[in-house]
């Protein structure tokens, strides 16, 4: 298994300078409001690309009573290869730009989606409950993150897409545009949607899958993923042999109306992520709070067994304030995490209570104004 052993802070929000111990299992970090303790796994959700969980900017991240950058270093222990020391920072470039910077072992890093050594992340948190009755956006955010989690590529393939969508509206609104270049940029369009596409629905292809196999087996609720929209109907239709010749005029066809709402109405940033949970035979948007984490929790546990199966690598996950709306069937996933799929967790709760459940499997961790004791 992987596992990050050891979390080195520098001058890192409240809590400061410090270095916390993990177990390579369960560990679970007690405290009240503000005392550090979703900080601490915000600090290892920074080694992924972007802002981590808080999705905080960059600089506003170091303690207040220093001057000086903040800097994460973690010990991890990845499977079959010597102990990595990985450490993360940031630099403001010549232009004012924040930019996150990822050293391993000493070495500077190449793109943070290109690197291997990097621990695959999965994360829940607080705001996460709102997914499936917040905007499309949010979703495919989600899924999104999974898909990465699978193939690093989707990561630039989203960015270069969104570029090209905001060129073709620059475009268009210009009056006697050039024809020549608006078709070479939805050509560029199309070449990435569709892999973008094809990434979406194979992921979920294979998730549905373990679902079906293996949480059954196992008496977890079963769920059933699909991405839908209209870019999907046309990919999906069997008579489209020439699916992205169809996107194409699809473009073109739209090009009018786009202009005039200042917009792209076609393709994969219009799609939308939908979840039945067989359980009640009804769509996640329409189960209680409780059942839309559980609907959640086990799509992430989902994600961590396929991982494992497919990308032989033991991701590490990271699940803030999770007890709120628990019950016995999403206590029974936390320990499936753990007992199951022998993966290293990290959990905060303000009520040690609430754990009970996992007394003598999980490293007990006690924050207060920014100290971790154990």
């Amino acid at each position: 298994m992987s596992y990050i052993s050891s979390i080195r802070l520098n001058n890192f929000r409240n809590l400061g300078n410090q270095e916390v111990n993990l177990s390579n299992l369960a560990n679970v970090f007690i405290g009240p409001n503000g005392a550090g303790k979703t900080n601490l796994i915000e600090s290892v959700s920074l080694i992924s690309p972007g802002r981590g969980l808080k999705k905080e900017i960059l600089n506003k991240i170091s303690n207040f009573n220093s001057k000086d950058p903040w800097v994460i270093h973690l010990k991890y222990n990845k499977k079959n290869m010597p102990v990595l020391e990985i450490a993360c920072t940031y630099e403001v470039s010549k232009t004012g730009t924040n930019t996150k910077r990822i050293l391993i072992n000493g070495n500077k890093e190449k793109k943070i989606f290109e690197q291997e050594s990097i621990p695959n992340l999965i994360w829940f948190t607080p705001d996460m409950e709102r997914l499936f009755n917040g905007s499309p956006s949010l979703r495919r955010n989600f899924i999104d993150r999974i898909v990465f989690s699978f193939d690093k590529k989707i990561l630039i393939e989203l960015n270069s897409y969104t570029k090209l969508l905001k060129e073709r509206k620059k475009i268009l609104e210009t009056n006697n545009f050039d024809e020549n270049w608006l078709n070479e940029v939805e050509n560029k369009i199309v070449l990435l949607g569709t892999s973008i596409i094809k990434k979406r629905i194979h992921t979920i292809y294979f998730l549905n899958e373990i679902f079906d196999k293996k949480f059954e087996s196992k008496k977890l609720n079963n769920c059933n993923l699909n991405i839908t929209g209209y870019i999907e109907e046309l990919y999906l239709d069997r008579k489209n042999i020439n699916f992205e010749e169809v996107y194409l005029n699809e473009l073109k066809k739209s090009r009018n109306s786009d202009r005039f709402k200042g917009g792209c109405s076609v393709g994969p940033h219009k799609s939308d992520f939908k979840v039945l949970f067989k359980k009640n035979k009804i769509y996640a948007e329409y189960c209680s709070t409780g059942q839309q984490k559980e609907i959640i929790l086990n799509i992430l546990l989902c994600q961590a067994y396929a991982l494992i199966e497919k990308n032989n690598t033991s991701p590490i996950v990271l699940l803030d304030e999770i007890c709120s709306h628990l019950d016995e069937t999403t206590r029974s996933i936390l320990l499936y995490f753990i007992e199951w799929l022998k993966i290293q967790v990290l959990m905060t709760g303000n009520d040690e209570k609430l754990f009970s459940f996992l007394s003598k499997k999980a490293k007990f961790f006690y924050v207060k104004d920014g100290i971790v004791n154990y």
